[in-house]
């Protein structure tokens, strides 16, 4: 099976880049209201062409280091946070390299040679090749290395960073994002070597108890390899809106639609706007049900509890 991303991650890079990002989500194979959304999952071939797309549109060879610099810690969601709220260095980095399938399943991180000074940790691309996941690659580790110095406050280097991707033109701007000159391509695999003492840094918003909800939460997620489809994400919106009152201008509108759009959708699903809001808080009724009925019908987005009964009644002899 194909790797798998969170839309997090073209998201991500194509905001970094600073080009329209509907065209490229269009190219590359990934749903526009995709990105919009934080739970949505895409192939990984779709995230590496989404590389491809960026630096054709940016003109740029150093764009995926530029992405890397310019990234903010936390557009990961519960990735970054689990990283940000350990003790230390190598606990943030365990700690992502435990969940990475929270963010993707076509990644992987492995400890490889060590001396008493240093360690080097060998990075997988399960699966994709090409200009793409070239690009993937840099920001891979580039964005490591963005991330710790954000959650360290120090300017953490690498001792050595190989890839096995040919040599570009210039190292310039290698040199420069890695502040070291031992950055070498055509190697045998992708490795990052890192200073043991950088490792026990600690980190600037370490939180013991926060770090246990995450990590409880990152252990309870549902599999990556389920994929989210359109509908999915629409029932999603739509049981998230029942609180505030659910409609469909105010569901469209997340989904980066119009309401007529949303209904001709709807339609090809072979569904409808009122079918859909009646099976979700059919659904979410009974889920909390030992909630108390005027409590429950407002959770609901219904205006009192008679309205909810009525409702009960249709759906116990519908």
């Amino acid at each position: 099976m194909d790797g798998l991303d969170l839309a997090l991650l073209p998201r991500l890079i194509i905001s970094g880049s600073g080009l329209d990002p509907e065209p490229i989500a269009r190219q590359a194979g990934i749903p526009v209201w995709a990105l919009g959304t934080d739970h949505a999952r895409i192939t990984g071939d779709c995230y590496l062409r989404a590389w491809e797309l960026v630096e054709h549109g940016a003109e740029r060879r150093d764009i995926a280091l530029l992405i890397a610099d310019g990234y903010v810690v936390g557009a990961l969601g519960l990735y970054d946070y689990l990283f940000i709220t350990a003790p230390t260095l190598w606990d943030g980095m365990a700690a992502t390299g435990t969940y990475m399938n929270t963010i993707s399943t076509n990644w992987r991180f492995e400890p490889a040679e060590e001396t008493e000074q240093d360690i080097s940790f060998t990075v997988h691309l399960n699966t994709g090749a090409g200009r793409g996941a070239d690009l993937a690659m840099q920001f891979g580790i580039a964005g490591a290395f963005a991330r710790a110095r954000t959650a360290t406050g120090r300017p953490v280097n690498p001792v050595r960073v190989a890839f096995r991707q040919p040599a570009p033109r210039r190292h310039d701007a290698f040199h420069a994002f890695f502040q070291t000159d031992r950055v070498d391509f055509g190697a045998a695999a992708d490795t990052v070597t890192m200073r043991k003492s950088d490792l026990q840094l600690p980190l600037l918003g370490a939180d013991s108890l926060l770090a246990s909800i995450l990590r409880h939460q990152a252990e309870h997620l549902p599999p990556l390899p389920v994929r989210t489809t359109w509908l999915d994400e629409f029932r999603r919106l739509l049981r998230d809106s029942l609180v505030t009152g659910p409609t469909i201008d105010a569901v469209a509108a997340r989904l980066a639609t119009s309401p007529r759009t949303l209904q001709r959708r709807l339609a090809a699903h072979g569904t409808t706007w009122r079918a859909e809001l009646d099976r979700v808080r059919r659904a979410e009724y009974h889920r909390m049900r030992p909630a108390a009925l005027n409590s429950l019908a407002r959770r609901l987005g219904y205006s009192d509890a008679r309205s909810l009964s009525r409702a009960n009644r249709r759906w116990q002899t519908g």
